[in-house]
């Protein structure tokens, strides 16, 4: 009796004792890094990159061909901003998954990121082609749409680009006011003033007081799509009304709305950049003077050393002693024609050497103007 009791604490003994560890098998790795690219899925979509990237690397360490822990790596860098990493993660994923047929969802994913780190890194033509890669698996991918839009209007392929953008705002753009001030703008370029201004007019709304320089082309852009249309009067007062321009840039581009409705001659007069000065009476010591109040950025008269608050005195050898005399001095030089400007500036006397500009062709070689020049302005009776 003794005996048999003994075997059976002896096997109630080896009954209690702990499973073997399982055998190191490359299933047993493979199923460790699926559950450790769960577990990095389920990190990203709660946006704990870095967790995330923990996990899906720990998964690779394990199986370093597991398509779903690449594929979370290469997501996590991408939104971490880790560029570099994440571009050849990204391409390790597509080249091991380009014929597996279930993953043309992810595929695409990882195609559009490719696009924009190549396109932030300068290489559109590299971004194009993945961009189209993505678009090709996935065409309702809005994101990537907005991308080859992008590198679209930069090439100046406007057709493409309305396109692409077009798509992109149907689907929800990721990027709705770039992609809507782009078409627009293309819309503008390729001369479909119609269809360009809904678009502008949208962009402009929607576009900060921080960026001025963007407003400005803005609405200049709409300003002459009404001019194009016929609609003289919204384009000027698009001008007139607008708080984003200087004196000086209001002047000019009402100037423009006058040469193109075809009176050159006061135009040229109006233009204000023949030598890029904006002249304005004051007074000094009760006497009238003629006194500048602007100088345009890279004009004759910034080169030759004008400066704001200069007293002219004299302008091609004629005496000038208020407003009016310099502008009749102004319009009897030709174009090209080097003349002196005496001023008095603190006291001290200087003659500045000039060259009159034409300002014609500062008009005609107004980028925003070909579109209008190309064709015949519409009238409306």
């Amino acid at each position: 009796m003794r005996l048999l009791f003994i075997l059976t604490v002896v096997l109630a003994l080896q009954g209690c004792q702990t499973a073997p560890e399982p055998v190191d098998t490359p299933a047993t790795r493979a199923a460790k890094a699926m559950a450790l690219a769960a577990a990095a899925k389920e990190a990203y979509e709660h946006r704990e990159f870095a967790q995330a990237i923990e996990q899906a690397r720990r998964g690779l360490q394990l199986d370093e061909t597991s398509l779903d822990s690449l594929y979370w790596l290469g997501a996590s860098l991408f939104a971490s901003n880790q560029e570099e990493e994440a571009f050849t993660t990204n391409k390790r994923f597509v080249e091991l998954g380009a014929a597996r047929p279930d993953r043309q969802g992810q595929l695409a994913q990882a195609y559009d990121r490719l696009g924009w780190i190549s396109f932030r890194k300068g290489r559109t033509d590299e971004a194009a082609k993945y961009f189209s890669l993505a678009i090709e698996r996935a065409p309702a991918l809005a994101h990537a749409l907005d991308g080859r839009g992008q590198i679209a209007y930069l090439k100046k392929d406007y057709p493409a680009a309305v396109r692409d953008f077009s798509r992109a705002l149907e689907l929800g753009s990721t990027a709705h006011q770039i992609a809507v001030e782009s078409r627009g703008l293309a819309y503008y370029w390729m001369g479909n003033f119609a269809k360009a201004l809904p678009d502008l007019k949208a962009a402009f709304e929607s576009t900060g007081a921080d960026r001025r320089t963007d407003r400005k082309d803005l609405l200049r852009a709409r300003a002459f799509c009404h001019l194009a249309l016929g609609e003289q009067e919204a384009a000027t007062n698009l001008f007139t009304r607008g708080t984003d321009f200087s004196e000086e840039e209001r002047r000019y581009n009402l100037a423009v709305i006058t040469y193109l409705t075809g009176d050159k001659e006061l135009a040229l007069r109006q233009a204000g950049k023949r030598t890029g000065i904006i002249v304005k009476e004051a007074k000094l010591n009760a006497a009238i003077i003629a006194r500048v109040d602007k100088v345009a950025t890279g004009s004759p008269a910034e080169k030759a050393g004008v400066q704001v608050g200069d007293e002219i005195t004299m302008a091609n050898g004629i005496p000038v002693s208020n407003l009016e005399q310099y502008r009749e001095v102004m319009r009897s030089i030709p174009p090209g024609t080097k003349f002196t400007l005496s001023i008095v500036r603190n006291g001290a006397k200087r003659d500045l050497g000039l060259t009159m500009g034409d300002a014609e062709y500062v008009i005609k070689s107004d980028p925003y103007l070909a579109p209008l020049l190309a064709k015949p302005l519409r009238s409306k009776n």
